[in-house]
């Protein structure tokens, strides 16, 4: 006896219908794959440009300190604040006008505007740059 041609083309379309299927679910697989991928770049990236900016942050409270502990400092150089030789800063700190200030008699002090200009750098070519102005009130003496 021979089969019934018509059970051999339902055979024939479950196989087809379960190789479909299959292909369906792993491009399904790939594409999350895919996207995980994508978010894990981004965070990372993100990741790399909040230490940028942490180190920037901490240019600008450092150029603080250092006017704030007497003449102004020379220009810092490359500096390596975090674990890796990637995370970096650098500060410059610009003086800027002098004037005389109001209600100080006789000329013995002045008041000289500064500019600190922090770069912090992280993994990744990751750079962000912060500008602070501070004004400072100095004798007059001290001045060159």
């Amino acid at each position: 006896m021979r089969p019934d041609p018509r059970l051999r083309r339902r055979r024939g379309f479950a196989v087809a219908f379960m190789l479909v299927l299959v292909a369906v679910v792993a491009l399904a697989g790939a594409a999350a794959v895919q996207d995980v991928l994508f978010a894990q770049q981004m965070a990372t990236s993100r990741t790399q440009q909040q230490r940028a900016m942490g180190n920037a942050e901490l240019g600008l409270r450092i150029g603080m300190q250092q006017l704030a502990a007497g003449g102004p400092p020379p220009e810092s150089g490359e500096l390596h604040p975090g674990p890796t030789q990637a995370d970096s800063l650098r500060i410059t700190l610009a003086p800027g006008a002098m004037r005389v200030p109001q209600h100080f008699s006789a000329g013995r002090f002045v008041v000289r505007d500064y500019e600190i200009h922090s770069t912090g750098g992280s993994a990744r070519n990751a750079q962000r740059t912060l500008v602070q102005g501070v004004t400072r009130l100095e004798p007059l003496a001290d001045l060159p």
